[in-house]
């Protein structure tokens, strides 16, 4: 019995070795066609599923290298969840991990890839709606994140190409709306330092007046009052924020 078991994991993993590269010798009693076929069912439905999360990265980059890389993810990297945002998320970790050479090729790759994933992670995660407390001011009526991204990749579609990439140091706020939509905002750097601070909670007008005065003390009062009432008006234009029925002026 032991000797049959070990028989059954040894060919156990001549299979799986064979399946990730077939350049190797097949396990003995298996149809090489039979596998073929397998190994090409899971080999595309993992890059179905890459595809599908990655379009605009697939776009940018050529083809052949493209190809290459899904085979290469597919040949040695660990995946241990069948589920296609798992592997999409796998298949940006083990370009990190690897230190892959096409990052150093393509700077904006990283960022792309990130971005690309963000977009999945928020179409499917589940947000809690925050408790709003009334008499509170500058409360977030829902999660969002802030990222900061040396490229524009957040407004690249599958008709950018890599020629007409250029640096542009950028933040953006990104959300899911109340009709499960994502929803992307740029910002400028005083208003994401701002935002992520509201998304810390426990924020006043007073506080955000602190804060900006300490991050620009050239301005003035009015020129800080200023920022604030414009910030304010955003968050309430795009519904992000809870502002009480009783608040008071803000505070110099």
């Amino acid at each position: 019995m032991k000797a049959r078991q070990i028989s059954f994991h040894t060919t156990q993993r001549q299979f799986c070795d064979w399946i990730r590269d077939p350049e190797l010798e097949p396990p003995q009693n298996f149809a090489v066609h039979r596998m073929q076929v397998y190994r090409d069912l899971l080999f595309n439905n993992i890059c179905s599923f890459i595809n599908l999360v990655f379009p605009v990265a697939r776009a940018m980059l050529p083809e052949q290298q493209w190809q290459q890389l899904l085979a290469e993810f597919f040949q040695k990297s660990q995946c241990q969840s069948p589920l296609y945002n798992d592997i999409s998320l796998q298949f940006r970790e083990y370009l990190t991990e690897q230190q892959h050479p096409l990052l150093q090729q393509y700077l904006w790759l990283a960022e792309l890839l990130q971005y690309e994933w963000l977009e999945l992670y928020l179409d499917t995660v589940e947000i809690e709606t925050p408790i709003l407390v009334e008499d509170q001011d500058w409360q977030l009526t829902t999660q969002v994140w802030v990222l900061a991204y040396q490229y524009p990749v957040y407004s690249w579609t599958t008709a950018m190409t890599s020629t007409l990439v250029e640096l542009a140091p950028s933040a953006i706020m990104v959300w899911r709306d109340d009709l499960d939509q994502v929803c992307v905002e740029p910002l400028s750097p005083l208003f994401a330092m701002l935002i992520e601070q509201m998304n810390q909670g426990n924020v006043t007008e007073s506080n955000i007046y602190q804060l900006t005065q300490s991050v620009v003390p050239e301005f003035s009062q009015q020129e800080i009052q200023t920022q604030i009432y414009a910030l304010k008006a955003l968050l309430t234009q795009l519904r992000l924020i809870h502002i009480p029925h009783n608040h008071d002026e803000i505070q110099g």
